[in-house]
C-alpha cells in the first residue's frame, strides 16, 4: 500500500512567522495534534505538536508571563530534524520510522513541497484495514513449516471449500524454530470445516476456543 492512499492531503500547515498562540488556536479549532511548519514555498522547515506547546508554556501556577510565551514565533519550539516521506513510499516502510523513532506524524513531501501528512491514527486505521478485522468473518492461526510453497497448500484448503480469504499475516513462531504462524481472516463466520481440513492436511490450527482463551 502506498502512502498517497492513506495520507491526509492537503494538510493544515503553519508558516514560520506565525506565533505559538496561532499554532495553538489552529490545533484547537481543527482538532489536530501535529502541524508542519513551512515557508512561503511550502518547504518543510519543522513540525510542532500539541505536546511541544504544552511543554513550552509555563504552568498556570507559576508567575511567568504566558502572553509573552504565546507571542514567540513557532520556530522557537518546532522540531527541525523532520522525518518526511514521499506519496509513492510504501506504508510498510514508513511504519518502521514510526516504530523506531517513536514519532506521531510524518509530513508527505513531493517536489520539495508539503502536500500531506500521515499520523499514528492513519497507521492504525491502515493496520485494521490490512488485517480485515473491520469486515464480518472469523480468524484462525495456522502453524506451518518455514519452507517454499507451503502457503499454496494452506490456501488450497480454502479454495476447495470455496471460502474467500480476507487477509493473511505471516510472522515467525518464536517458540518453534523452523515454523511460521499464519493468521488468516476469512469471509466465513463458521470456520469449523476449514479447521478440520487443515488439521487433516497436517497443519496445526489454533483458535481462541482451542487455545484456552
Amino acid at each position: 500500500m502506498l502512502v498517497e492512499r492513506i495520507m491526509t492531503s492537503p494538510c493544515l500547515t503553519i508558516n514560520d512567522h506565525h506565533t505559538i498562540e496561532q499554532a495553538l488556536e489552529l490545533m484547537a479549532q481543527k482538532d489536530i495534534r501535529h502541524l508542519p511548519v513551512v515557508d512561503e514555498t511550502m518547504k518543510v522547515l519543522g513540525i510542532v505538536t500539541d505536546r511541544d506547546i504544552n511543554l513550552a508554556l509555563p504552568s498556570i501556577l507559576g508567575e511567568e508571563d504566558s502572553a509573552a510565551h504565546l507571542a514567540m514565533p513557532v520556530t522557537r519550539i518546532m522540531h527541525k530534524d523532520v522525518v518526511t516521506c514521499h506519496p509513492l513510499d510504501f506504508v510498510e516502510d514508513i511504519a518502521v520510522d514510526f516504530y523506531e523513532l517513536k514519532i506521531g506524524s510524518i509530513p508527505v513531501v513531493q517536489n520539495n513541497k508539503c502536500i500531506g501528512i500521515v499520523t499514528q491514527k492513519d497507521m492504525l486505521n491502515t493496520f485494521l484495514e490490512l488485517t480485515g478485522v473491520t469486515a464480518p468473518g472469523s480468524a484462525i492461526e495456522v502453524a506451518v513449516p518455514d519452507q517454499p510453497g507451503i502457503m499454496h497448500e494452506v490456501t488450497k484448503v480454502f479454495n476447495v471449500n470455496k471460502v474467500s480469504i480476507e487477509s493473511i499475516l505471516v510472522y515467525r513462531d518464536r517458540t518453534n524454530p523452523g515454523y511460521k504462524l499464519v493468521l488468516i481472516r476469512m469471509q466465513s463466520m463458521n470456520p469449523t470445516k476449514i479447521i478440520a481440513d487443515l488439521n487433516d492436511t497436517g497443519f496445526r490450527v489454533r483458535t481462541p476456543q482451542n487455545s484456552g482463551l
